[in-house]
């Protein structure tokens, strides 16, 4: 109970401690004593390991895929994560955190396309055979590495469709004053009445990701606008210089938006990509030329995902989300202090793989955790994995002195 709600509740150890003791009271367990959260971590940290330690994709013989994707910055350190999964999609929905396992865990200074393609090299001798595809998004270090290793690469579909929107935009001078001026309101609006209507907040990197939210808010405030008091409307009035601009990026964003759920849910078949085509197709008939040749280009990679399929029955997956969610979840987790770097708290990635954040519940023999794995296991695991802490660096230097 206590890892599982660590895993599943967001609740810290101290916490779960706490909550352990008011339920032995509460539900009269009879309890001598509640576990301690030093007990809690270490049970965390252990099913953990021995999750990662003994991948169920290993055991079987269905093809895997991995997916691939290098974390920001961590304090000085950066986080490879791959994970595996069923090369075959067979739920027609996105893929979720019990449908994956992690794979591998490497922590460097940074990365390069050599050591990529050697953690690729230890997977396999892992997992006792090559995968059938790897998917990650477009990062040329990653990219280089699967080619090296004559991997079939499939490219997140997300990422890849809105590098073809941002090839045609980023540069554009109307779209450039359109989002320095939602950036200015922004800022200059934050600690004012009409904060309530600022726009979402603009990614600094891969901007193009969630540019959908920003348009989408300024279509919305021109449709709404009669409806603002005068000084809002004299705020938000920089909208209608920019209103062919809005529109155009809703035609291509909303019409990529649709494709890119469609193949998240789906997978990428030949049936599937035909029908997505036929989705892009009539944007390359576009007045706009910057739309006709975004869709275009999305159109050759369709083509591309297609030649790479085995045959008309292979239905993979195409999209890195989960990895996403997964770095996700674990930055919100971590220690707040970037001195720490990646800790032995990082376990927690395998665990949740296994726990149905849901319902709360998992399909971990935590019997055979505690019988199998041992603190020297631990920290063997750590030296070998993790970097130097740089927070306990610093607390022996200043401490000593």
């Amino acid at each position: 109970m206590s890892v599982e709600l660590y895993a599943s509740c967001g609740c810290g150890f101290r916490s779960i401690e706490k909550i352990m003791g008011y339920l032995n009271n509460k539900l009269q367990w009879g309890l001598e004593e509640v576990p301690c959260y030093v007990s809690i971590k270490n049970w965390v940290e252990k099913s953990g390991y021995l999750i990662y330690c003994d991948s169920e994709l290993r055991t079987q013989s269905s093809d895997y895929a991995t997916i691939v994707d290098e974390s920001m910055m961590i304090g000085s350190e950066k986080l490879l994560l791959t994970l595996g999964v069923k090369s075959d999609k067979t739920d027609a929905r996105p893929l979720i955190f019990n449908d994956v396992d992690v794979l591998d865990i490497s922590v460097q200074k940074s990365w390069n396309s050599t050591s990529i393609a050697a953690v690729f090299t230890k997977i396999e001798e892992k997992m006792g055979r090559f995968p059938a595809y790897v998917i990650s998004d477009n990062a040329s270090t990653i990219t280089k590495a699967i080619r090296d290793k004559s991997y079939i690469h499939i490219r997140d579909v997300s990422h890849t469709m809105s590098m073809f929107v941002e090839r045609q935009y980023k540069n554009d001078v109307s779209f450039i004053a359109f989002t320095k001026e939602i950036a200015a309101v922004k800022f200059k609006e934050i600690m004012r009445p009409s904060s309530y209507l600022l726009p979402p907040k603009q990614r600094t990197i891969a901007r193009f990701m969630n540019l959908s939210q920003s348009v989408r808010w300024a279509g919305q405030m021109l449709k709404s606008f009669n409806q603002l008091s005068d000084e809002e409307q004299h705020i938000f009035g920089f909208l209608h210089n920019h209103t062919f601009i809005i529109s155009e990026l809703s035609e291509i964003l909303g019409q990529i938006n649709f494709v890119s759920e469609w193949i998240k849910t789906e997978g990428i078949s030949m049936a599937i990509i035909e029908k997505c085509k036929k989705e892009i197709s009539p944007l390359t008939l576009s007045g706009s030329q910057r739309i006709s040749t975004a869709a275009k280009q999305i159109g050759l990679y369709l083509d591309d995902e297609m030649n790479k399929l085995t045959n008309d029955k292979t239905i993979w997956n195409a999209s890195s989300d989960i990895i996403e969610s997964i770095f996700g979840y674990y930055k919100a987790r971590k220690s707040p202090n970037t001195l720490n770097g990646v800790t032995l708290q990082v376990l927690l990635l395998p665990l949740i793989t296994k726990i149905d954040t849901e319902k709360g519940t998992s399909t971990i023999n935590f019997k055979t955790t505690l019988e199998h794995v041992f603190l020297k296991d631990l920290k063997g695991w750590k030296d070998n994995h993790l970097t130097e802490n740089m927070a306990i660096k610093r607390n022996k230097l200043l401490l000593a002195s």
